[in-house]
């Protein structure tokens, strides 16, 4: 703990000198700014200097003179704009201004602001806003929503509480989205002009009718889908009951405001992603599915002999120096590489039908295809010293021999000797089989309903 904290302290003191170098180079180039006549830059040097180092004195002294400088020429364009009464262009001056000011008061430095440029602004501000007040009202009057709500925005930033401003700010911008939803519902389209009002009330609340258009959108717009039994033609016996249970609850999980699942085994029980309704409604869609393939290929292990060397250091003499050493002995062992692929293939098909005129709606067939595979190593001896290489004789040697005792190559033989050995069983195959499929079906489903 106790070498923790000198390290922090060492990490902490670099961190202080480096930041001291650093406003020491801004307060440099600031000066230099500053002697050539340039206050506004050299005051933002001056400034990142202070933020880097607040105890640099060279650097508040410096900003003081080059802020107030660089203020009263903000304060003087603003002054010459009120005077040629070009309210709107004064208006932004004196925020500049005064932005300018709380920026450097918020360093510590206090700069002068004479108070009667707060009495001149308050003046175009009071003419300005009367006069977009105006413009937007017009604007509003003539139905041009889009321009209204930029000019109400302006005015609502400057002076939230001037006026109706607020109000009409959410007529400018609601109106336009109300009127497209009514619309909507006009031409049938209830689960659009649902998500429309949905929208306005987050934004505006309680705008005009869009709680009630809203509840009635998702009244007229609401699905219900009863989950027909699925037919397995694939042999394999209860598979059906696990997909039907996980597309019901996959469809579920989307939250969908629109869709009432009803179970087909269970004509009293309705699965709701509202749980609103206490009667089963008229259905409209019926979900067909049918499983034609389910397929398991459990795979047979390869055992792969493999020819590798033992790696040892061995303490050596060497004549020369008459020192002793270390080198790499290698001898030559085996061990062996295993692989095994395991697969699931399943086909299905699925159909939503308009149970009351027997139109397929949307239809789709698919393969799923799952697979586990493993590749692994393994070793008896001393898996640390292992390296990959060939040996033709166990006893003589061979042209043909080679210890490949590369870096990589090693890291690729571990990785093999630590491998995963264990593949995946049956059951496990299966429920990712299935999840894919009830994925598969209940996306399609929910996509239907949000674009029909």
């Amino acid at each position: 703990m106790k070498k923790i904290f000198t390290v922090f302290i060492i990490f902490l003191s670099m961190l202080i000198v480096l930041g001291g170098c650093a406003s020491k180079r801004y307060t440099k180039k600031a000066t230099k700014l500053e002697a050539m006549g340039q206050y506004a830059n050299a005051a933002d040097l001056y400034y990142q200097a202070i933020v880097i180092k607040n105890t640099n004195v060279e650097a508040f002294a410096g900003l003081k003179r080059t802020g107030q400088m660089s203020l009263s020429k903000k304060l003087s364009e603003f002054n010459k704009s009120y005077n040629n009464q070009n309210n709107k262009e004064a208006v932004y001056l004196y925020e500049d201004a005064r932005n300018y000011y709380n920026k450097i008061s918020g360093v510590g430095i206090d700069l002068n602001f004479p108070t009667f440029y707060n009495e001149y602004y308050e003046e175009v501000k009071n003419i300005f806003l009367e006069n977009q007040y105006y413009e937007g009202s017009t604007l509003l009057t003539e139905e041009k929503f889009a321009q209204a709500e930029n000019v109400f925005k302006e005015i609502v930033r400057i002076q939230p509480n001037y006026k109706d401003s607020k109000d009409k700010l959410i007529t400018a911008t609601y109106e336009p989205k109300y009127r497209d939803g009514l619309q909507k519902m006009d031409i049938g389209k209830y689960r659009q002009a649902y998500y429309t009002f949905d929208d306005i009330i987050k934004g505006a609340g309680a705008y005009k009718s869009s709680y009630d258009l809203k509840a009635e959108s998702l009244n007229k717009g609401t699905i219900t889908i009863t989950i027909e039994k699925i037919k397995n033609l694939s042999g394999t016996t209860n598979i059906e009951t696990n997909l039907e249970s996980k597309v019901i609850t996959e469809i579920q999980s989307f939250n969908n405001p629109f869709i009432k699942i009803i179970d087909s085994n269970n004509q009293n029980r309705v699965a709701s992603s509202q749980n609103n309704s206490n009667s089963i409604a008229a259905t409209d869609l019926s979900l067909y599915c049918e499983i034609s393939k389910f397929t398991y290929n459990k795979g047979t292990v390869e055992t792969i002999e493999k020819k590798g060397y033992l790696r040892k250091k061995v303490k050596v003499l060497n004549r020369e120096s008459e020192e002793y050493e270390y080198k790499n002995e290698y001898s030559k062992v085996k061990y062996n590489e295993y692989k095994m692929s395991r697969t699931l293939d399943m086909n299905f098909m699925y159909k939503l039908v308009d149970k009351r005129t027997g139109e397929i709606k949307a239809t789709t067939s698919k393969q799923v295809l799952v697979r586990d595979d493993i590749h692994y190593a393994k070793y008896t001896g001393d898996n640390k010293n292992l390296v990959p290489g060939y040996w033709k004789y166990l006893i003589l040697s061979s042209e043909e021999d080679y210890i490949n005792d590369r870096s990589s190559e090693i890291n690729k033989l571990n990785s093999l000797l630590t491998a995963r050995s264990q593949i995946k069983d049956y059951n496990t195959l299966s429920i990712e089989a299935i999840n894919e499929t009830a994925g598969i079906i209940s996306n399609g489903v929910n996509k239907f309903v949000n674009e029909n």
